[in-house]
């Protein structure tokens, strides 16, 4: 009887703790938390809309108002850093086999719009610089860096400098240590810690990266978000549809940044939202 009089008591509890955590989720007001979203991140420019990490995307995420571009950076057989999420070609172009095995004019004679669209068959994989040009003076960049190393970081920082505007940068860095060496290297630009575990949280922040992201498959762990807040940084959450049903939830984490495949969908939701207060 005592076994089963335990048990009842430890589900009540467990059971009044959810309730009480969910209470709190319920109780933040949706609309100040969707006004308080001041990063609106176009993943891989409006990859719902265009082919995925081409020019035409990220045109397209400007014309539609979002205020950063998420790219994915790595590097060509002959060392130029190109545009391009997969390490391998053969599911956003018509070639095959990793990026860095091709040469820069190999990648340029692919096509990287027809896997979406026929009218979209003469986008090319872009150059980083290509891509820092398009969006000079009109929207951040968010540079996802797919590899590591000092060469590589000083590679990108160069083609910023040359071809961007470091303040416009936001750098998605993926240990501290490239958080260190990139801040000394580009130090007005932001960063963003694509952390690899929650564990890395105090370590990123104390590094100074401004904003942390988590997976939203993370936020069963209600203690997360208070530990970025705690730590001194920003957080940022990463969607995909920019759909009310999808935005609510993440909103209730009160995020400073979100990121979209839909980014003209996410800025009508936010706004619909952040206009439902009374």
């Amino acid at each position: 009887m005592l076994i089963a009089r335990n048990l009842v008591c430890c589900f009540v509890g467990c059971l009044c703790t959810f309730m009480i955590s969910a209470a709190n989720a319920d109780d933040v007001n949706i609309a100040k938390a969707a006004k308080k979203v001041k990063q609106i991140v176009a993943h891989r420019g409006a990859s719902l809309e265009r082919p995925e990490c081409t020019l035409v995307s990220c045109r397209r995420a400007i014309d539609v108002g979002a205020t950063a571009i998420e790219v994915d950076v790595r590097t060509s057989k002959d060392g130029h850093l190109v545009i391009l999420h997969d390490r391998t070609l053969d599911r956003t172009t018509d070639g095959t086999g990793p990026v860095n095995k091709k040469t820069l004019a190999e990648l340029k004679k692919l096509d990287a719009g027809s896997w979406v669209s026929k009218r979209y068959r003469n986008e090319r994989i872009p150059t980083l610089r290509e891509v820092l040009k398009v969006c000079k003076g009109k929207t951040d960049v968010l540079l996802d860096l797919k590899e590591s190393g000092a060469e590589y970081d000083k590679k990108v920082v160069n083609e910023v400098n040359k071809y961007g505007d470091s303040e416009q940068i936001v750098i998605g860095v993926r240990s501290v240590e490239q958080a260190r060496r990139l801040r000394k290297l580009l130090p007005k630009a932001r960063q963003i810690g694509l952390i690899p575990d929650t564990k890395s949280i105090e370590a990123f922040a104390k590094a100074g990266v401004e904003t942390i992201r988590l997976w939203p498959k993370w936020l069963t762990d209600s203690s997360l978000v208070e530990r970025v807040r705690k730590a001194g940084a920003k957080l940022h959450l990463n969607g995909s549809t920019g759909k009310r049903d999808e935005v609510i939830p993440l909103l209730k984490h009160a995020p400073d940044s979100l990121s979209s495949d839909d980014p003209k969908r996410l800025i009508r939701t936010l706004r619909e939202l952040a206009a439902s207060e009374v």
